[in-house]
């Protein structure tokens, strides 16, 4: 089955003492304008510019975003900025962080990992993908032939074997990266060059299937990379791996949220918008709330452990109004066509049979901050859905079943900057 690597990563360089708080970003997709403007400022070393470098006025072809992170990367290895492991090493990850005034640590593995199109079934995809970010990332792939960041991967070890292995290999060795960033979240790294641990490793693997939980844009780019170089016989084995932090499905601090949607249809109105979603729901009208706490409140007790059987959604209005829609029974039958998830329901019966695929569309985790985009007229409607369990999510993946776009949201992000995978360096 999946077939993982040992790599000679790259990493900011501890002798220097680079203040890794400062160097670190979260992943592209997840980046504001001005939150790109806030990292860049940070310091003149963060992984910004290489990551998700900014586009500058009268760039070209010859000059541009991606010109300008491969300069910058060049130089940052040549100036010994970032240095290779000596030898190919496993790295060990722990994340530790609060959700909810409860500490988690999430532990995982950064490894290559060998790339297999997804009709192989060895790694699965879970969600619907889309051009414009592909096209990005591989540009950027085209320029730096390099992996900034992890592409985030799901493994089943329901008696976690892996855990318990890598636990003997952590006191053996001290950390070589160990910091808390400024949002409170500490993360320590070990690299792990032990042979016999990574042989087990990659044997324990071999009967294992990967289920890509974000990442899918960088993914499938990886893999146009490497047809591409196939095509050129460009030493394409450069190529045919990518670089992935593997998480056990079991493990405590494995998060995951629902991604909610934001929909801008300026020529649909409120009422007109409720009545063809009476064809398909029932409907209740509450007051909009007028605090975080009642809106969560109104969401966990309406949408939190609704099944098939009674699947509900949260419509906000500009009215400052929220209903929830309950599937009207006679249609509960009726899930031949897709998967009978909210996601789904949303997709097939609001998006598409109601809107007709015309509305812009928006994705935010935080519930209040949703309501709030409407409130000031960023966005016409605010549709809320529940998060489906991780269990559900795999086995849709299995069965070839990839959710729409931004069904979920597993918390919180991976870091870029602290292992950095330059292709054919394993």
């Amino acid at each position: 089955m999946a077939n993982i690597l040992p790599i000679k990563g790259l990493r900011f360089s501890s002798e220097a003492g680079w203040d890794y708080s400062k160097i670190i970003t979260p992943p592209y997709d997840v980046i504001t304008a001005e939150r790109q403007e806030e990292l860049y400022n940070k310091s003149p070393y963060n992984v910004i510019r290489l990551e998700y470098p900014k586009s500058l006025p009268g760039d070209n072809h010859q000059q541009n975003k991606y010109t300008r992170a491969a300069a910058v990367f060049k130089e940052w290895i040549e100036e010994k900025i970032l240095i290779k492991e000596k030898k190919p090493a496993i790295y060990l990850y722990e994340q530790h962080f609060s959700y909810d005034e409860k500490r988690y640590i999430r532990k995982s593995l950064f490894c290559g990992v060998e790339l297999s199109p997804f009709e192989e079934g060895i790694i699965v995809p879970h969600e619907e993908t889309m051009s414009k970010p592909k096209a990005d990332r591989l540009e950027l792939l085209r320029h730096c032939r390099t992996n900034f960041s992890p592409i985030f991967g799901l493994y089943k070890d329901r008696d976690k074997y892996v855990e318990r292995y890598a636990e003997q290999q952590k006191k053996n060795q001290d950390p070589i990266v160990n910091f808390v960033d400024e949002d409170g979240q500490k993360h320590v790294v070990w690299a792990i060059t032990n042979e016999p641990f990574i042989n087990t490793l990659k044997d324990f693997f071999k009967e294992k299937n990967i289920y890509i939980a974000d990442g899918h844009h960088r993914y499938e780019t990886a893999l146009e990379f490497y047809r591409e170089n196939q095509a050129k016989n460009n030493n394409p084995e450069r190529y045919s791996h990518t670089l992935m932090s593997l998480v056990n499905i079991y493990d405590e601090g494995l998060l995951a949220f629902p991604t909610h949607r934001l929909l801008t249809a300026r020529n649909v109105k409120s009422q007109e918008l409720l009545q063809s979603l009476a064809q398909y729901f029932s409907i209740e009208e509450y007051p909009g709330p007028s605090e975080r706490k009642m809106l969560l409140s109104l969401l966990d007790k309406s949408l939190k452990g609704a099944d098939e059987r009674e699947l509900k959604l949260g419509l906000y209005t500009p009215e400052k109004k929220i209903y929830i829609l309950t599937i009207n029974k006679e249609l509960q039958h009726d899930n031949k066509l897709f998967p009978w998830l909210d996601t789904f329901i949303l997709q097939e019966l609001v998006l598409t049979n109601i809107l007709h695929n015309k509305a812009d569309l928006d994705f935010l985790r935080d519930e209040w901050e949703t309501k709030l985009r409407v409130d000031r007229g960023l966005a016409d409607f605010a549709f809320f859905v529940n998060k489906p369990a991780i269990e559900t999510i795999i086995g849709l993946a299995k069965q070839g079943v990839r959710m729409p776009q931004k069904s979920t949201y597993f918390f919180p992000k991976f870091v870029t900057g602290l292992v950095i995978l330059q292709l054919g360096t394993v």
